[in-house]
């Protein structure tokens, strides 16, 4: 894990679009993303793979991975933020170096799809990531992300991973957490990029899907052994499920099958 804070005022970050491109009618939000961090004194390498070209994607998953590569072998980036989300994050991966990342380490922040790169990033280079959407800074509730953000960044506090929670079982959680977005990490399952969850805290979140199609995926991660390994997990943020008061449907399936397993 990096130690806080990550940033100062004349440092240079990048930006990177891994999964989906952003549509050109977004342009505007990823300007004033980076007319905020300017504001803060930094400088910002925009990679040549933001925006779409060609249907949802900003470039070959070659030349996305380029860009990458490019980001992290640079000694003046900080930090790398990916503004993205979709699902052509995996598209890319044969073609990230690994090992010029594990000799470079750099924060990188994702979120969604973004999980693809954040798990393969901790498999593949032994790397610390940071499931948050960078994008947070400049849409609703921006001026709390912004205040945020920039305490625990620049300042070292912990603002920005202070959250209210409550224990479904047990009262403390331990380790490693891993995972990330429900549905986009299980792309990684059979390959050589999925991690190893055996004393590590599973992290599962999505934005779409209610109870039906939640409980599904759960019942995956089941099933391909991860509940048995790991040594706990967290119920983060479900958007659409929590839209419609779901929520405790997949709280209850969550504690009966982790019951079967003798996880609890």
């Amino acid at each position: 894990m990096f130690t806080l804070p990550l940033l100062k005022e004349g440092d240079t970050v990048g930006i990177i679009a891994c999964s989906d491109g952003i549509e050109h009618g977004e342009r505007g939000k990823v300007e004033e993303l980076i007319s905020t961090f300017n504001g803060w004194g930094l400088k910002v390498d925009e990679a040549a793979t933001v925006y779409r070209r060609d249907s949802f994607f900003s470039g070959s998953p070659k030349e996305r991975a380029s860009e990458l590569n490019r980001l992290f072998a640079d000694d003046n980036v900080k930090v790398i933020f990916d503004v993205s989300g979709g699902d052509a994050a995996n598209h890319m991966l044969p073609y990230i170096d690994f090992e010029m990342i594990k000799a470079n380490p750099k924060p990188f922040f994702g979120l969604s799809d973004l999980s693809v790169i954040l798990n393969s990033l901790y498999t593949k280079s032994n790397l610390s990531t940071y499931h948050y959407y960078i994008m947070n800074l400049v849409r609703e509730d921006k001026d709390e992300q912004k205040k945020n953000f920039y305490n625990s960044i620049f300042e070292g506090k912990k603002d920005l991973f202070n959250f209210e929670y409550h224990w479904i079982h047990g009262e403390k959680l331990k380790g490693k957490v891993l995972g990330g977005n429900l549905r986009c990490s299980l792309k990684l399952v059979g390959t050589e990029y999925f991690p190893d969850f055996r004393d590590k805290i599973i992290l599962l979140e999505s934005l779409s899907g209610r109870a039906n199609r939640i409980t599904s995926l759960i019942t995956q991660w089941s099933q391909i052994g991860c509940f048995d390994q790991c040594a706990g997990i967290i119920l983060g943020t479900f958007t659409e499920l929590e839209e419609h008061g779901e929520f405790p449907i997949v709280e209850e399936y969550i504690l009966e099958l982790t019951k079967l397993q003798n996880m609890i």
